[in-house]
């Protein structure tokens, strides 16, 4: 039995040694998906905290160990949605001004920061900017899924996005990137 077979199986049978081991393997994976997600890092082990309270009480439906960590970050966005939601400071956008024409250079600028800048930069985005940014650019979802997630129209993810970009290229100005 593969060593990740193995690892879930205990977990399954609620060992807490097991469970440990499994919550301290994706701590560093997951935590950067919880910092991008939150405002600091006592938001992001609250939320790394109920992801994993999530996992542990619905380990059983996990049907085959392959997909272990793919189910666990769908568990994570999931959680970090749910943590905006709760969260959210009302910040709404006006969603009939224009969109702003994407800069051909902004992947290729944001590859040369570091992981810590990007998420620094990322943390000081307004809530819904940030969330938006983080499941379109990062997690790869449509404007439609993005709608769905957070209750809010497609042009309104997209208008979002579009701001997120112009204020992190307005840092990256800032910074000499």
């Amino acid at each position: 039995m593969p060593e990740s077979q193995n690892l879930l199986a205990r977990c399954l049978s609620k060992d807490a040694k097991s469970q440990k081991e499994l919550y301290d393997l994706y701590k560093g994976r997951i935590m950067g998906l919880c910092r991008r997600y939150t405002k600091n890092r006592e938001e992001a082990e609250d939320v790394y905290q109920e992801i994993f309270v999530r996992v542990f009480q619905n380990i059983s439906q996990l049907k085959d160990h392959d997909h272990l960590e793919q189910w666990i970050k769908k568990i994570s966005i999931n959680t970090a949605v749910n943590y905006y939601h709760k969260h959210k400071r009302h910040n709404h956008v006006d969603e009939r001004q224009g969109f702003c024409h994407e800069n051909e250079d902004y992947t290729l600028i944001l590859s040369q920061f570091s992981d810590g800048m990007l998420i620094k930069m990322i943390n000081e985005l307004p809530d819904g900017y940030r969330m938006v940014f983080n499941l379109h650019e990062v997690e790869g979802y449509s404007h439609a899924e993005i709608g769905e997630l957070l209750n809010i129209s497609e042009v309104t993810s997209r208008s979002q996005l579009n701001r997120a970009k112009q204020k992190i290229e307005a840092v990256l100005g800032r910074t000499g990137g």
